[in-house]
């Protein structure tokens, strides 16, 4: 008998989910072992459950869908797709560097979303094709949690008022801080203003 491959669900609005199981119930050969509205309760059951493949939400309570690929990717079998809004190369850039398989935006059709699973299982990846990018391959990657970081910082915010903000602590805060500076190549706050403003950032 044919191995049913199993699937993990994870996004903070539940519609979600069950559209993703009904979608994925008409496929005999997967079966959704799981799912969860935030990071924190998917990246403990995946790491549990080790499902062939997890779809996690890009953005999520507690832990986003980009810091829970990052925790398990490269320490169980587990092979992840990013669900995201954003047709956007800074996003789907950093979903290949926190180690994801797949990228898969949430209007995405029935076909597109099992050609999606089924590359991914087969161990191959899906990413959109760079023709459908929106953004310049010279502009730095920053995650979402680093670009409302680097807004708070351009607003002369400090890192203790970040992390206090956020919920985060002064250490992670100055990790990204680093981070952010050396993603944009600049030193300062001017600089990071500047980089902003031709990136279309401050919006």
């Amino acid at each position: 008998m044919k191995k049913r491959m199993s699937v993990y669900l994870a996004d903070d609005h539940q519609i979600i989910i069950d559209g993703l199981q009904l979608l994925l119930s008409s496929n005999a050969d997967l079966v959704v072992v799981g799912s969860a509205n935030d990071g924190e309760t998917a990246a403990k059951e995946i790491k549990l459950l080790q499902p062939d493949i997890a779809i996690v939400d890009m953005r999520m309570p507690g832990l986003t869908g980009l810091q829970v690929v990052q925790q398990l990717a490269k320490t169980i079998v587990t092979r992840f797709i990013i669900l995201s809004m954003h047709n956007d190369k800074r996003y789907v850039i950093d979903a290949q560097n926190a180690g994801a398989s797949g990228y898969l935006l949430k209007d995405a059709g029935k076909k597109e979303m099992m050609d999606c699973i089924e590359t991914v299982i087969a161990h191959g990846v899906y990413f959109p094709n760079d023709n459908s990018a929106t953004i310049a391959d010279n502009n730095a990657l920053l995650t979402p949690r680093e670009i409302d970081i680097l807004r708070m910082i351009i607003t002369e915010s400090s890192s203790q008022q970040i992390a206090d903000e956020l919920g985060l602590s002064l250490f992670t805060i100055e990790t990204h801080r680093r981070n952010i500076l050396r993603k944009t190549k600049t030193k300062n706050a001017v600089a990071l203003i500047r980089w902003a403003t031709e990136n279309s950032l401050l919006n």
